[in-house]
């Protein structure tokens, strides 16, 4: 018996030490951040009629940077922190200045140009950090615009997506006009997930004056339609209907996108269409 024990006993050690041994850990995805968004208004005959850039810088998983181009505009922000929360975007002429309750979303920030303060914003959220509303009263009207105040509603159903956006639009005369948005999606995520600091992302995209449609921020999936109506006295009457074509990766992240988008001009039922292009970047770890 004591040779057999003897004889199995490095055996018996391998066993454990086979045992022992660390298992291969699955390889992790790694986290990638959108670095620029580029929105292309494409005339039927081929020609870029007008688009739309931002673009986006990281120092780790911080937002650092986000600028955004078109035809009226062209703003660099560096984005400034305190305790680990976005206090300021700041591009030298232009102000962003954030202010929180007792959470760590924003409910508050005020909009500055040259010194002069030009808009003031009221956010709120639903308890799983989706924005629901934003309302920005105006102190100083762009050139080109009549809206003294203008508010964002936005609804989700219970995946987080956001099925409806409305907006209620407040004239210096006193008008009040209404416009509603309906979306239905793909079962791929929006760019946007690959965006952590989304209140700052709204609210610099609605100082300059460009964004019509700031839920497009706030997508948990990529929207494939979005229907749009103006509202009068209850009654809806459709302005726009579009649908979009999403080319994705092997890692199902958007790269491009084809936007078809009938019009429709008050008083007519035919539509003109309008082709838009969207492209993607991103930076992975």
């Amino acid at each position: 018996m004591k040779l057999l024990l003897r004889l199995n006993y490095p055996l018996a050690l391998a066993i454990i030490v086979f045992a022992c041994q660390p298992k291969d850990e699955p390889a992790l995805a790694p986290v990638c951040q959108l670095t620029s968004t580029t929105d292309q208004l494409i005339e039927t005959s081929g020609q870029l009629t007008d688009e739309l850039k931002r673009t986006f810088t990281y120092s780790g998983n911080a937002l650092t940077s986000l600028s955004e181009r078109s035809k009226n505009s062209d703003a660099s922000f560096q984005i400034e922190y305190n305790n680990s929360l976005i206090t300021r975007a700041n591009s030298g002429q232009d102000v962003i200045t954030l202010t929180y309750g007792s959470a760590t979303l924003p409910n508050s920030a005020t909009f500055t140009r040259s010194g002069k303060v030009q808009s003031t914003f009221s956010m709120e959220y639903a308890q799983s950090g989706n924005l629901t509303r934003i309302t920005e009263n105006r102190q100083i009207l762009p050139s080109s615009s009549t809206v003294t105040e203008r508010s964002y509603t936005f609804t989700y159903d219970n995946a987080g997506n956001l099925t409806n956006e409305r907006g209620r639009f407040v004239l210096a005369g006193g008008a009040i006009g209404e416009q509603e948005v309906e979306y239905t999606f793909d079962q791929k995520p929006s760019p946007y997930t690959h965006v952590t600091e989304l209140p700052i992302l709204t609210l610099i995209a609605l100082s300059q004056a460009v964004e019509a449609k700031p839920g497009r921020f706030w997508h948990i999936n990529t929207p494939i339609t979005q229907k749009m109506y103006n509202i009068n006295s209850g009654n809806r009457s459709m302005i726009e209907s579009s649908t979009f074509k999403p080319v994705y990766d092997a890692d199902s992240k958007i790269t491009t996108q084809a936007q078809t988008a009938l019009l429709y001009l008050t008083g007519s039922q035919t539509p003109f269409t309008k082709n838009n292009r969207q492209t993607f970047g991103y930076q992975c770890q």
